[in-house]
């Protein structure tokens, strides 16, 4: 299992660092999506700790759980491990997206999609934490198995939110702005993936992680390579944190392809109520490129993929946060 860990986070200023979050939570999913299958589920709507749980769901939780506030030591890094989970020196919103993440779509729970979090829960001021949780040796057999791992870790992760945050929630649908992802002109420029058996693909590309839902990533500086993918999970997964907003397919392709996308394209637009430098565009703002790079995803999509984005609007499931405390720490 890898983790996402950012050595070079020391030096960047500190009104960067809701910038910096979004680019680890928003682009590759890093250590939250590799080597973790996804469980096919529904969400439900509702309050109290499992709402987004579907019904089916077997409601763990963990065996020992320990919650301190960060002394800002060691860079941020999240995922999970051989016998639980451990996040370092993040929000608690972090915690949240990863809790909520929607059952059928990406890793995380996009921050746009989160209505009423208080300003310490988004890390106002440097307000992060870190977590150590271990699984129940009578779950460590389920927890072993990576189809399982997701969805067990998604709802130990909002039950004790709720334990230890007396966190309640409940789920609604908002019309919000959307970007519909459509072929451009000359069609798509990617082809039909050569196998999806993750067996192959990891003989193949053995630096390579498993990504939810099936398929690989092999991430390099120069950008990152994806192999077996659906149009599906490009729109909810990887397209959403650097578009700015949710991503609907609209392609038609229904099969699974090989396809990269450069490193320039993958750095996010700062999430809403982030602080931001001059210059750099609001998440909902036209589509632009970032201060820095030579291209953006709106540019990048067409050139390289021969697809492209098309504002629109359609009905987004939110979730609303109605009660949260700061966690008692231990």
């Amino acid at each position: 299992m890898m983790d996402c860990r950012v050595p070079w986070q020391a030096r960047i200023k500190p009104q960067l660092r809701d910038v910096l979050w979004a680019a680890i939570a928003g682009t590759l999913l890093c250590a939250w999506m590799v080597g973790m299958a996804q469980a096919p589920a529904t969400a439900a709507a509702g309050g109290g700790a499992n709402a987004a749980a579907s019904a089916g769901e077997k409601q763990t939780a963990f065996e020992v759980i320990s919650i301190r506030r960060d002394k800002g030591a060691r860079a941020p890094h999240f995922g999970a491990t051989a016998d639980g989970f451990q996040a370092v020196d993040l929000p608690m919103f972090a915690i949240f997206q990863m809790a909520y993440a929607p059952p059928n779509e990406s890793g995380m729970l996009r921050g746009d999609r989160i209505v009423g979090a208080p300003a310490w829960v988004r890390g106002a001021e440097g307000e992060h934490y870190d977590v150590v949780a271990k699984v129940d040796a009578a779950e460590m057999a389920d927890w072993q198995r990576p189809e399982l791992r997701q969805t067990m870790l998604r709802t130990m992760l909002q039950t004790m939110l709720a334990e230890r945050c007396k966190l309640v929630v409940h789920h609604e649908s908002k019309e919000r702005a959307v970007y519909d992802l459509v072929a451009a002109k000359g069609g798509p420029k990617f082809k039909q993936a050569e196998t999806v058996d993750i067996t192959r693909l990891k003989e193949k590309y053995p630096n390579g992680g498993r990504v939810t839902g099936g398929g690989m990533a092999v991430m390099s500086e120069s950008g990152t390579q994806f192999y077996g993918v659906t149009m599906a999970w490009l729109a909810q997964t990887v397209l959403p944190g650097v578009a700015g907003r949710p991503v609907v397919d609209k392609t038609g392709l229904t099969g699974h392809y090989d396809l990269a996308l450069p490193s320039s394209v993958l750095m996010p637009p700062p999430p809403p109520g982030a602080m931001q430098t001059a210059g750099t565009p609001s998440p909902l703002s036209e589509p632009s490129t970032l201060p820095g790079e030579g291209e953006s995803i709106f540019t990048a999509l067409p050139e390289t993929l021969g697809l492209r984005l098309v504002p629109a609007k359609d009905q987004v499931e939110m979730l609303v946060i109605d009660h949260v405390e700061r966690p008692t720490e231990n």
